[in-house]
């Protein structure tokens, strides 16, 4: 009867875990635990930085081409009458009469034609800052200058950034570009 009794502990004993076994189980299970999540963390924060500046980059790409187009087809108001770069561009009354300006008020980039105004920026991006370069400073004198007998150009520089974002997501952009002008008159 002895032996029954020996035989009985040891299936007891075998069945369960020790005290050692649960703590290592447990320690490892942590562990694991904290290296996921971190790697989680760090890619969804990853995530949003990487869409924010994509968004950005958009409406950074939106508005350059929007600045273009009009430079492109007016003409540029002459004479400049602020050293550069202006905070503002104005362009002559086109064929239909429609006078067009483009210039940054409260962080917000503003398309006006005769007195109407439009937003051209989204709601959730900022312009911190908006510079034109009109090259040259003085309008064409129709050949009689050969200074200003330059086809008119304009360098644009803008810097963009995210708001109503988490301020550790939050992202800025700094864009330049040159635009030549087609109309040019000799």
């Amino acid at each position: 009867m002895i032996t029954k009794t020996k035989k009985h502990q040891n299936k007891k004993t075998q069945l369960g875990f020790t005290l050692v076994e649960v703590v290592v189980a447990i320690g490892i299970f942590s562990l694991a635990s904290v290296i996921i999540s971190t790697v989680y963390f760090n890619t969804n924060n990853l995530h949003q930085q990487t869409a924010n500046f994509q968004r950005l980059q958009n409406e950074g790409r939106y508005l350059v081409e929007k600045i273009a187009r009009e430079v492109r087809a007016r003409e540029i108001t002459y004479p400049i009458d602020s050293p550069p770069p202006q905070n503002h561009l104005e362009f002559l009354k086109d064929e239909f009469g429609d006078q067009v300006s483009i210039k940054k008020i409260n962080g917000n980039l503003e398309y006006m034609v005769n007195d109407q105004t439009a937003q051209l920026n989204a709601e959730d991006v900022e312009v911190v800052d908006l510079q034109f370069y009109v090259y040259p400073s003085q309008g064409n004198k129709w050949g009689e200058d050969p200074q200003s007998n330059i086809q008119p150009r304009v360098t644009l520089l803008m810097k963009l950034k995210n708001k109503a974002v988490n301020p550790k997501h939050e992202r800025e952009i700094t864009i330049q570009t040159t635009i030549s002008s087609k109309v040019y008159k000799r």
